[in-house]
């Protein structure tokens, strides 16, 4: 009877992981096509029993991740990191692949944080949950982007640092763009007050990520010390 059960989990995760593998590149597709379809797809779908939630894309978190963890194995395969400048405990590569989970997750976080304080909700688990998920949608592309213009700019060659500059700076203008237009309609706001609240919710989350990065350097510093 164990044995029985056994299998029927690996024929469940077997098949979950080739969904993954499925709707992965729809979720990605649909998402640089219709940005803001999808924000308000990620608010509809909670609302939903959570056996039917996200049929058909993957959960925004998952996208996330799974964008994140593709640069982390491309990264791997290419060997375009020097992992020595990191503390100790970033150099296995799981942890740095959590580190930089929770790096990329403080965009969504802060930003789903300054619309409900601009929009007076209550915060608790269940009123922080679709806005954060809706921001997951939208982060995932930039930080594909992001890592994908970082293992280019490391190649050392000047084609490929052409191409880096284009795909970041073309991210940020995107991501930048999604959430001026975001704020626009949730606020019912002007251009202008919209990428007021962008900008200070990117610029906040660019603040945590550098005392973050102040903190790994200490601990860097800590653990060269004699």
């Amino acid at each position: 009877m164990d044995f029985m059960k056994l299998l029927k989990s690996l024929e469940e995760l077997l098949y979950e992981v080739m969904v993954m593998l499925v709707f992965f590149p729809r979720t990605l597709y649909l998402t640089f096509r219709h940005p803001q379809r999808m924000m308000d797809y990620a608010d509809t779908e909670l609302g939903d029993v959570q056996s039917d939630q996200y049929n058909d894309t993957l959960s925004p978190p998952l996208f996330l991740m799974m964008c994140l963890g593709l640069n982390h194995l491309v990264e791997l395969a290419l060997r375009t990191s020097d992992l020595s400048v990191l503390p100790h405990f970033l150099h296995d590569p799981q942890n740095l692949l959590i580190f930089r989970v929770f790096i990329f997750s403080l965009l969504p976080l802060v930003l789903s944080l300054r619309l409900m304080a601009k929009l007076g909700i209550a915060l608790d688990r269940e009123t922080l949950r679709p806005v954060f998920y809706s921001q997951c949608f939208v982060t995932a592309p930039i930080a594909l982007m992001i890592g994908m213009a970082t293992m280019l700019w490391q190649v050392g060659d000047a084609n490929a640092g052409l191409v880096a500059h284009a795909i970041f700076w073309g991210g940020l203008v995107w991501y930048l763009s999604q959430q001026v237009l975001w704020f626009r309609t949730k606020l019912g706001c002007g251009y202008g007050v919209a990428l007021a609240n962008a900008l200070g919710g990117i610029f906040a989350a660019f603040v945590l990520v550098l005392l973050a990065g102040m903190v790994l350097g200490f601990i860097s510093a800590a653990e060269k010390a004699p």
